[in-house]
């Protein structure tokens, strides 16, 4: 029997200017794969402009990716410019799916990961040829505290985004949360959760017996993800007696650096790394004793869920579906922005930490975030779309 063909389209993808721009993506579509044919098609603008169109192809199993780049030259028009920018958006997703379609048929289904802009393009093709299409979405700018927020957009963005979800035969957030909000705030959908995947094969409990409590927060450090309140709390945690570590890994900001140096933390007590690997971010969590996430705001960060599988006990802000995951067995939650909370949150987690069972919150999210169960839910998602003339 001839294995199943699916067409993904992405907003948001690992290409050759960001390969961590929605590799949460990329690991989804390597899940899914294992039960059938995913075709991933990835369009993205060079900046700055060095070539009017190139070509990206990979495969691997039942996964083939296609990444297209293009650019634009400029006006000094501003508004020109992105009209141009989108006019060539558009017709590079047109010609790859047609050129896909030509050679492999039609795939039994669209799946588009963010919105905007790659569900407008399945928007045309559910027009042109009838084929359904399914939105999982990640984007945080449903939250009107987000930024860049949906709500800063201009009316034919914010009508077009609409459009999208409402022709969609399901809308599928990885957070309740987001489901709620945008049913809220934006339009109501109807949809189901489908959560962000984990590779297990990584992200697994490995005991450690550290020599020092060692935080671990492992994000690009800007402004949502609130690195200063984090060193903040360090600093005041330090003054009340506590002995302790904390990893920042992802963005080795000099004026983090300089910023925790003035409030007394020296280089032994807290450690700042470049991006690494997805393996070494792995490796630093399984050798730490707990996640700290400080976040102004939030959908459900896979970081979250890459920790738990770890068996780390998070101290988090509450913010967006975070609460979905984290309970008093596995973590704190506190108020985003309250560093006096923050800091009571790590003296307790300090103070209590034999309360957690590692190898508990491990086994239990790894059952529900590995590859395999939200592969599952996918294909389940996708048996139940309407048949359509493949003719």
């Amino acid at each position: 029997m001839e294995t199943q063909k699916y067409l993904w389209l992405t907003s948001w993808y690992p290409n050759r200017n960001d390969r961590f721009d929605g590799d949460f993506i990329q690991r989804h579509a390597q899940a899914v794969s294992a039960f059938c044919n995913i075709h991933v098609i990835h369009v993205q603008k060079e900046e700055p402009a060095l070539v009017n169109q190139s070509n990206e192809l990979n495969s691997t199993g039942n996964l083939s990716e296609n990444i297209i780049y293009y650019s634009c030259k400029k006006t000094g028009i501003a508004i020109l410019d992105k009209w141009i920018s989108h006019r060539n958006y558009i017709r590079c997703y047109k010609k790859a799916i047609t050129n896909y379609i030509l050679e492999n048929g039609k795939p039994v289904a669209v799946h588009v990961h963010v919105a905007m802009k790659a569900g407008l393009v399945a928007l045309w093709i559910k027009r042109k040829w009838g084929i359904p299409y399914v939105v999982t979405e990640h984007w945080t700018g449903y939250y009107r505290q987000g930024v860049p927020s949906l709500y800063d957009q201009n009316p034919v963005y914010r009508f077009k985004n609409k459009r999208v979800l409402k022709d969609a035969e399901l809308f599928l957030p990885v957070s309740k949360d987001l489901g709620e909000t945008v049913q809220r705030e934006f339009i109501s959908v109807d949809y189901k959760v489908i959560p962000n995947v984990v590779d297990s094969n990584l992200f697994y409990f490995k005991p450690q017996e550290r020599k020092v409590f060692r935080f671990i927060h492992v994000s690009l450090m800007n402004y949502q993800k609130n690195p200063e309140g984090i060193i903040m709390a360090c600093s005041m945690l330090k003054e009340k007696g506590y002995l302790f570590e904390l990893l920042m890994v992802g963005n080795k900001d000099e004026r983090l650096i300089q910023f925790s140096a003035e409030l007394g933390l020296t280089d032994k007590e807290i450690y700042f790394e470049s991006t690494v690997p997805y393996s070494e971010v792995a490796r630093r969590m399984q050798e730490s004793s707990v996640l700290l996430l400080f976040s102004r705001f939030e959908n459900l960060p896979c970081v979250i869920l890459e920790a738990l599988c770890c068996g780390l006990p998070v101290i988090s802000s509450l913010t967006g579906g975070i609460a979905e995951v984290v309970d008093a067995n596995n973590g704190i939650l506190i108020k985003s922005e309250n560093i006096n909370e923050l800091v009571m949150a790590m003296q307790k987690m300090m103070d209590n930490y034999a309360f957690y069972d590692r190898k508990d919150i491990a086994e239990k999210a790894v059952v529900k975030f590995k590859y395999d169960t939200v592969a599952r839910q996918l294909m389940a998602i996708y048996e139940q779309l309407p048949l359509m003339d493949r003719s």
